[in-house]
C-alpha cells in the first residue's frame, strides 16, 4: 500500500458500533425516567438525534411497538433448578428415558437411575435443545422507577469537563 492509498473503514464500524462494544445487542433500550431527568439542553439534543434517525429510516418497515422487560442474564449450565423452571427450561439427565413405575421402591428407582443417568443433562425449552453455555434471560423487577407521567425525577450526576 502506498502513502496515497488508505483503507476506509466501513460506515458500520463507527462510534455506535464501538459503543455497543463486543455485545450482540440489536437494540438500545433507554429508561424514560432517566432521560427526562437529564438537563433540558441534553434532552433537546437527544430529541433532535432521535428525530433525525426516525426521518432517515421512514422507508424501512419497522414493528409497530416493542415489549421490553427488565431481566437478568444467566448461563444455562450455571442456573439453579428454580431458575431453570422459571425460564421454562428442562434439564434431562436421563437421555429422554422416563422412569416407568409410579409405585417403585427407592432401590428400584436408584437402579434405574444408575442405568440411565448421563454425565451432563441436555437442556431444552419449547422443544428446542439449548447449548449449556447459552445465555438466557430471567425476568426481574425494573430497578428504575416508572416515569409516572413525567413526575418522577432522579438527580443525574453530571461530570463537568475541565
Amino acid at each position: 500500500m502506498t502513502d496515497t492509498q488508505h483503507v476506509t473503514p466501513a460506515v458500520t464500524d463507527g462510534p455506535v458500533h464501538d459503543w455497543f462494544s463486543l455485545s450482540y445487542c440489536n437494540y438500545q433500550v433507554m429508561p424514560r425516567t432517566l432521560m427526562q431527568s437529564m438537563p433540558t439542553e441534553w434532552q433537546e439534543r437527544m430529541v433532535a438525534c432521535l428525530s433525525e434517525l426516525h426521518d432517515a429510516f421512514q422507508h424501512v418497515p419497522q414493528a409497530e411497538v416493542y415489549q421490553v422487560h427488565a431481566a437478568t442474564e444467566h448461563i444455562v449450565r450455571e442456573m439453579t433448578e428454580a431458575e431453570l423452571k422459571r425460564a421454562g427450561i428442562e434439564a434431562d439427565w436421563y437421555g429422554g428415558e422416563v422412569f416407568p413405575g409410579d409405585e417403585a421402591t427407592a432401590a428400584e428407582f436408584n437402579k434405574w437411575r444408575a442405568q440411565h443417568e448421563t454425565d451432563a443433562p441436555t437442556y431444552s425449552r419449547d422443544g428446542q435443545e439449548l447449548d449449556p453455555h447459552e445465555r438466557v434471560l430471567l425476568p426481574t423487577s425494573d430497578p428504575v422507577p416508572n416515569y409516572n407521567r413525567g413526575r418522577t425525577f432522579i438527580e443525574p450526576v453530571i461530570e463537568v469537563p475541565r
